[in-house]
């Protein structure tokens, strides 16, 4: 059963993220082991494997998270609608999932 509290996102397993990278669209939520990422590419981080979480500005057009992990990088954030690539950003409730993670994180 999947929690109420769900975040309609955009995300990007990967190195970098720049306005060029495919990025894949999913909901993502918080439970107390850790972030579940749910799209065409399902990710589970436990909060004990977050090293880095980190909230910028993606060329000064949206909030976006990175999070460091054991197995890598990823970069999530929260929108509004997505249609292909285009997205809107929700700016505050990326600024909310931010919080939460680093809430969560114990690594």
């Amino acid at each position: 059963m999947l929690p109420s509290d769900m975040y309609k996102v955009f995300y990007h397993a990967g190195d970098e993220l720049g306005i060029k990278t495919r990025v894949q669209k999913g909901h993502a939520y918080l439970d107390e082991s850790g972030l579940h990422v749910r799209g065409p590419a399902r990710i589970s981080i436990p909060g004990t494997e977050m090293h880095d979480i980190t909230l910028f500005r993606l060329h000064g057009l949206g909030r976006v998270v990175r999070i460091d992990h054991a197995s890598g990088r990823l970069f999530i954030s929260v929108v509004r609608f997505m249609i292909g690539q285009f997205a809107a950003i929700n700016f505050f409730k990326t600024g909310e999932l931010y919080e939460r993670l680093r809430g969560s994180a114990s690594g």
